[in-house]
């Protein structure tokens, strides 16, 4: 493989210039610029992006913060569908992703914190918001770069999102429009998670819309089971389920009541899980890669992506 110095020699000159000339030093002329372009791309030189960046005090990686995820908990396909998207928008600009995933908020700030402190990791992905948030609180002290997917708590914070609100009408508008039902009631996690709450709204829009009494049932360890609930309320006659994981974790109940069902996502896991619901699909890889765009524009405050209905 070339180096700076074998381009150098074959050029003639220093290996200080040679690597002026690559990095678009503007004390090259154009002329020796694009003399020295041909020899390196002649030679197959590839570039140590790496070098560059740490030279410039920061690594080439940008960091993945996960929200606080237990040992034992289940992959979420929208996230690993988010990478995919932040993947293909960081190998042409020669980045990399390193993740910081933990089961604690001391954990998960303690990892991001050594990124920053030995890795020089300055450019970061936060995968959730929430209120009160130690990592993202660091993040701005420390004056880093970062974006968050999702609608953010702190006014300053850039993000990439979609409306779920919007989401949320649209998907109780689509259930009651195709499928002809009248009561559906809104299924959320136990988790306050901010996009839970806003579909939770989109769904109260449209009820309030349809003039019908809006009903929801939140997941907890202690409170009715899924099935109870729906004995409880005979009128219920369909479901919104506010996140693809929870409708995992319930299917087996429902399934003793067929109604029919609409979850956000439209990840591939889900399709193969539950083809027969329809679904709201969130473009999780184009909220990665416009996510990646945003990070590395940093006059732009943020960029909402579309979804859709797959049905």
């Amino acid at each position: 493989m070339a180096t700076i110095k074998d381009i150098a020699q074959k050029a003639g000159v220093s290996v200080s210039t040679a690597s002026r000339a690559l990095n678009h030093n503007p004390r090259i002329s154009e002329k020796t610029r694009q003399r020295i372009e041909e020899i390196a791309k002649r030679l197959g030189y590839q570039p140590n992006y790496n070098a560059q960046n740490l030279t410039r005090g920061e690594s080439n990686m940008v960091g993945i913060i996960f929200p606080v995820t237990s040992d034992t908990a289940p992959a979420n396909p929208f996230h690993i569908d988010l990478m995919r998207g932040i993947s293909m928008a960081l190998k042409p600009i020669h980045y990399e992703m390193v993740v910081a995933i933990a089961p604690t908020a001391d954990d998960l700030l303690q990892s991001v914190k050594s990124m920053v402190e030995q890795s020089k990791v300055h450019n970061f992905l936060v995968f959730y918001t929430t209120k009160n948030d130690p990592i993202t609180e660091y993040l701005r002290q420390k004056q880093l770069n970062f974006v968050v997917i999702g609608h953010p708590n702190h006014r300053k914070d850039r993000y990439v999102d979609n409306d779920n609100i919007a989401a949320g009408r649209v998907a109780t508008d689509y259930l009651m429009d195709h499928q002809q039902v009248k009561c559906p009631a809104f299924l959320q996690s136990a988790s306050d998670w901010v996009y839970e709450q806003d579909r939770n709204h989109g769904y109260q829009q449209s009820m309030r819309n349809h003039q019908l009494p809006a009903i929801s049932w939140r997941y907890t360890e202690d409170g009715p089971a899924i099935k109870d609930f729906i004995k409880q309320h005979p009128q219920i006659d369909s479901i919104v389920c506010a996140d693809d994981l929870l409708l995992v974790r319930l299917v087996r109940q429902l399934q003793e009541f067929n109604l029919p069902t609409i979850c956000f996502n439209n990840s591939r896991l889900m399709g193969m899980l539950m083809n027969q619901e329809d679904k709201v699909d969130l473009q999780p890889r184009k909220l990665g890669q416009q996510a990646v765009e945003l990070l590395f524009e940093p006059g732009e405050q943020c960029r909402i992506v579309d979804f859709k209905i797959n049905d």
